[in-house]
């Protein structure tokens, strides 16, 4: 006898109900992941492309000279506001390579689960300018040089420093549109005199980067320490080219003075810019860059290794006296290495970081 089949139909409807609604979950799980790893795909990309920007924006107003001032020492780090939505984190490796971490500020509350978490670094370093530098003094008008000038644009390593290279090349005494020299004033250089008008375009690309900004005003500088470290916030120590050995003797600024600048006298090193002009009454010493754009009145012994840029050069109402300048190649240097921009490394221009919670 033929066995009955009623119930079958029964049986295959729930199996089928079964099989389906395990397919349709397995599809909206599915879709659901999908959609979840797409907007973590998003908020991840809009997370690494708004890094990259503040990283970006930080690095280029970074010099090493601000950070020297920041960072004194190895694997000092340095946490800041980065603006809008992001804070930022800088650390010094090694005296020329520095990392910069840059990352969100993630919400308070259930808002924090739908906030990109990107984490980028930056290994930076500095990247000094290339400059080309006609006399060791360069002025903008006619010069007249008296008794106690000397200017030499024969490269000399500054007395006490061991780490300088040998000297090897030349640049012109001095340039100006003209020249008069009398009384013991010495012009050295190749060649001693440049019938030109001083180029002050190094003005505007270093002002930017100011480490120390002044008001116009009376100063007398010299080193300041705390115990035996530099005192980098008195705003007076300019450094102390005495020598690496000095407590202030590797601290290089770049100073600008927005006004008429009088200096009492004192010593500095670095660079010196003064949007306006510049008297020297007391006996002053530098080692670096002085650019000015005003003029330059010394009635005081002033000795400068580097170089001397001003509109005009004057002593009273007289010819120049009581002027030292003698070009240093190496200074130049190290101002230009301390005041350089900071890029990132070729090998790795950045790098995804991750923090363990």
């Amino acid at each position: 006898m033929p066995k009955p089949d009623r119930g079958a139909a029964l049986a295959v409807v729930l199996w089928g109900l079964v099989v389906g609604g395990a397919l349709l979950t397995l599809l909206t799980i599915l879709a659901v992941q999908e959609q979840r790893a797409a907007g973590a795909l998003r908020r991840e990309e809009r997370g690494l492309v708004g890094a990259e920007r503040v990283g970006a924006e930080l690095a280029a107003g970074m010099t090493a000279g601000k950070l020297h001032t920041d960072l004194p020492r190895a694997f000092d780090s340095l946490s800041f506001d980065a603006g809008g939505d992001w804070s930022a984190r800088v650390r010094r490796l090694t005296p020329e390579v520095v990392l910069l971490e840059v990352a969100p500020r993630l919400p308070v509350g259930p808002a924090w689960r739908e906030a990109a978490s990107v984490r980028l670094g930056w290994l930076l370093r500095p990247r000094p300018d290339s400059v080309s530098l006609a006399a060791a003094v360069s002025v903008g008008g006619p010069v007249s040089l008296g008794d106690g000038v000397v200017i030499s644009g024969a490269d000399e390593a500054p007395p006490g420093v061991d780490s300088c290279a040998s000297p090897d090349s030349a640049i012109a005494g001095i340039a100006a549109p003209s020249v008069v020299v009398s009384g013991s004033a010495e012009l050295r250089g190749s060649p001693p005199e440049l019938l030109q008008a001083g180029d002050f375009g190094l003005f505007d690309r270093f002002s930017e980067r100011a480490t120390l900004v002044l008001p116009g005003g009376t100063y007398t500088t010299s080193p300041a320490t705390v115990g035996t470290s530099c005192d980098l916030q008195r705003s007076t120590n300019w450094g102390d080219p005495g020598g690496a050995a000095a407590p202030c003797g590797g601290y290089l600024l770049l100073v600008r003075v927005d006004g008429d600048l009088t200096l009492g006298g004192g010593i500095g090193q670095g660079i010196l810019l003064v949007n306006g002009n510049l008297r020297v009454t007391g006996p002053f010493t530098f080692h670096g860059m002085m650019i000015v754009k005003g003029a330059v009145d010394i009635t005081a012994p002033t000795d400068v290794r580097g170089i001397l840029a001003a509109a005009e050069l004057r002593s009273g109402a007289g010819p120049v006296t009581q002027l030292k300048v003698h070009y240093s190649k190496c200074i130049i240097a190290k101002d230009l290495d301390s005041s350089a921009p900071l890029s990132p490394l070729s090998s790795r221009a950045w790098i995804l970081l991750f923090q363990a919670p």
